[in-house]
């Protein structure tokens, strides 16, 4: 949807009469407004799915798939406008994210262990990637307009524990068995029918017992910036 820009003080003209209508003609009206999400990608119905990553309330979100997608989350976080933090043990490619997409080095802040956070606001939330493989929300770091996001590439008994902590658990790529294993850890009837076997662009939300799906297509400037941090990584 295109946004309006504001602008300064309009001319005054002259007062127009309130306009008064009935109450059938008001039921009739539809109102589309822009939301504050990040945006993933279309729903099987074509509809545009967001993910509420930034809000007046600190949010954890469990990552179950590659690196990747989580680089996708990020420049699209930074996009909104974001301060990201990363804590991770393998710096090079997450360092070469922020400056890249930025052209500033210290866009992205990446550190063995990232301390106490400030909280965010509205117009520069805050973002908290911990690259490791738990799938533990520590959402005790976080303070208002913050987000953390845990990155499990894989899937098992010994890191499934904590999904169902976590406000939402983001699903890619999962084989069978791993798809049934984070399932019951969600709580879903069949976990594998649901997570697993799908495209690699689809992508799975589970928040509270409830499931979407969406298409996540890089842009041409993601993938350029994907690559380049692939290399970095070594």
């Amino acid at each position: 949807m295109t946004r309006v820009p504001v602008t300064g003080p309009a001319v005054p003209g002259p007062a127009s009469p309130p306009a008064r209508t009935d109450a059938a003609t008001l039921d009739a009206l539809h109102v589309d407004a822009g939301g504050g999400g990040l945006v993933l990608g279309p729903d099987p119905d074509g509809e545009l799915v967001q993910l509420d990553l930034f809000r007046p309330e600190p949010v954890s979100v469990v990552l179950v798939a590659p690196v990747p997608l989580a680089v996708v989350l990020v420049l699209r976080s930074l996009a909104l406008g974001a301060d990201v933090a990363v804590e991770t043990t393998r710096p090079g490619g997450w360092s070469a994210v922020g400056s890249l997409a930025t052209g500033r080095p210290d866009a992205v802040v990446v550190a063995g262990r990232v301390g106490p956070q400030p909280p965010g606001t509205l117009l520069v939330p805050r973002l908290l990637v911990v690259d490791g493989e738990s799938g533990a929300a520590d959402a005790h770091r976080l303070g208002a307009w913050s987000a953390q996001l845990t990155v499990a590439g894989t899937a098992g008994r010994w890191n499934t524990a904590g999904l169902g902590s976590a406000d939402v658990t983001v699903v890619q790529g999962l084989p069978l068995a791993q798809a049934a294993a984070v399932g019951r850890a969600l709580g879903l009837a069949d976990g594998e029918a649901v997570l697993g076997g799908r495209d690699p662009d689809d992508v799975v939300l589970v928040s509270r017992g409830e499931v979407r799906c969406a298409r996540v297509r890089p842009t041409s400037v993601e993938r350029w910036l994907l690559g380049a941090a692939a290399e970095r990584r070594g």
